[in-house]
């Protein structure tokens, strides 16, 4: 079951203009099974969300990525009507209160500039091994790492692989799509179907996964070692 893990669209996303129209075409063009809705503000209304459903035949979760001390996290099966959330301990206790699955989006997009949210304000974050940079306290408080994405160069998603390989965490991947073209880019392959959030969660908690890449072929590819 091919699943893109991190989606965004107009509905909860003020920079993307991917709608749930255009979502479902690409969707189906490229072979999807299923997607995870990330938005940056609200996740989709419940009525919106279950109508796409019946009119793709696609699963499809929606939730959010949060912006928190510790960059983006995105939380699958955390209460819906949860605002406000700043703190990753935060979200952490929250989401272990839930039995919510607790996903570190992109930790290493635009390092070692300042612009990276774990280590910017860090003197030299360059001269840092892997195996130091795989101690911030970040790591510790998620089931797993986003370790594709497209979004990110090579390099950053590189050190996010070594980063989860040092710490025997699982990794994931989504597109991080904002566009059309960007939807599928980067996937999750499930060993089994799902149907609901609560099953997605299990399977992932299980490991029975691999990520891949979406070649120019349209052939999905795994990551070696994943």
């Amino acid at each position: 079951m091919v699943v893109d893990m991190h989606v965004h669209t107009s509905i909860g996303s003020p920079d993307s203009n991917l709608t749930p129209a255009r979502l479902a075409e690409i969707a189906r063009e490229i072979g999807l099974d299923g997607l995870v809705i990330a938005e940056h503000e609200t996740p989709w209304p419940r009525e919106q969300l279950e109508s796409f459903r019946q009119q793709t035949g696609l699963f499809v979760c929606s939730t959010r990525e949060w912006d928190t001390d510790f960059g983006h996290i995105i939380v699958l099966g955390l209460n819906r009507d949860a605002e406000g959330i700043e703190r990753a301990e935060e979200l952490h206790r929250l989401a272990l209160a839930e039995g919510g699955f607790i996903i570190l989006a992109h930790p290493f997009r635009f390092f070692p500039s300042h612009s990276n949210r774990l280590f910017g304000l860090q003197y030299d974050p360059s001269a840092l091994t892997a195996a130091e940079l795989a101690q911030h306290h970040a790591f510790e408080l998620v089931d797993a790492i986003e370790v594709l994405n497209y979004a990110c160069t090579e390099k950053e998603n590189q050190l996010a692989q070594e980063a989860a390989q040092l710490l025997g965490k699982r990794g994931v991947a989504g597109s991080d799509a904002h566009t059309y073209m960007e939807v599928g880019r980067c996937v999750t392959i499930l060993d089994r179907a799902v149907e609901s959030e609560e099953e997605l969660i299990e399977e992932l908690r299980a490991g029975r996964y691999h990520v891949a890449r979406r070649e120019p072929t349209g052939e999905y590819v795994p990551l070696a070692g994943s």
